[in-house]
């Protein structure tokens, strides 16, 4: 994979294949399928995008066995984003290019469009071709990254207010409610692909650190992004006095950091072998996004 390799192509043939899936996942006729679908469309579906890679990094070949778990990964995603941008929560109308679930729906049916993403997600883990003790493996590692360990208790500090910039609250609020979900979403790749536990494990700290990166330039992305190329209002975090990367380093620490991530999580990724070239890329569109 050489230095002309096409990061963007890829990542938008990725985003087709997931995007197809969760289409056909949301065929059935119940009409509420239609207010839970609403909120998935537009996405830039990293997290099933990395999990569909690292299936494929590690050897795997048939995706039957990480497509629905890829897709449950985003459902996961989407129920966060619309509780996320509830009026109790970060209180913002626009999401993913439009009106936010609570805008388009009302508060109690985005509120129950979030439970229902989030419970058909673990249905979707069953679909997954392969052994049982794999997909409870990949259950039990999302459940952990996901809940009170990993994104909720992120949330929880998120939302709190804080007297002065904090660097090592600043850590805990990036590593649990985005960092543990981007390193998770990578490792379940090598667990249906049925990779050692040394690699497996490893992949996940890679992760963590792509993930640090991610938040990080999230951060950065509401002091200089545009609403148009967000698909959310910019300014939010500012504007709430939240604890972020620019309020604690300045927008220029804020850089530097992200820059400092991506070497890391190249650097473990180089380690891996050829076959997991594909991440330096992600990596690099990460720290480069505009959206």
């Amino acid at each position: 994979m050489g230095t002309e390799f096409d990061i963007r192509n890829f990542l938008k043939e990725r985003k087709r294949l997931v995007d197809d899936a969760i289409k056909k996942y949301f065929s059935d006729a119940n009409p509420f399928f239609e207010v839970m679908y609403y909120s998935t469309e537009g996405g830039k579906r990293i997290r099933p995008i990395l999990a569909i890679t690292s299936y494929e990094a590690n050897r795997g070949t048939d995706f039957e066995h990480i497509l629905p778990i890829a897709c449950g990964l985003e459902l996961i995603h989407t129920y966060s984003l619309i509780h996320d941008d509830l009026p109790s929560m970060d209180n913002d109308d626009f999401r993913r290019g439009k009106a936010s679930a609570h805008k388009r729906f009302g508060e109690a049916r985005a509120i129950l469009s979030g439970d229902g993403l989030f419970a058909y997600a673990f249905e979707l883990f069953t679909y997954a071709k392969g052994a049982d003790e794999d997909k409870i493996a990949v259950i039990k590692a999302v459940s952990e990254a996901i809940g009170p360990k990993g994104v909720v208790y992120g949330q929880t500090l998120d939302i709190k207010e804080y007297n002065r910039p904090d660097p090592r609250i600043l850590r805990s609020i990036h590593l649990n409610k985005t960092a543990k979900f981007i390193a998770v979403s990578i490792q379940v790749g090598a667990i249906m692909a049925r990779a050692s536990s040394r690699i497996i494990n490893e992949l996940y700290k890679a992760g963590l650190l792509m993930g640090m990166l991610f938040q990080y330039t999230d951060d950065i992305l509401d002091v200089i992004g545009e609403k148009e190329c967000l698909g959310k209002t910019p300014g939010k975090d500012k504007d709430a006095g939240k604890l972020t990367a620019p309020s604690v380093y300045g927008l220029d620490g804020a850089r530097f950091r992200a820059r400092r991530y991506a070497e890391m999580a190249k650097s473990r990724f180089t380690s891996f072998g050829k076959e997991f070239e594909i991440f330096n890329h992600i990596t690099d569109f990460i720290l480069k996004r505009t959206y």
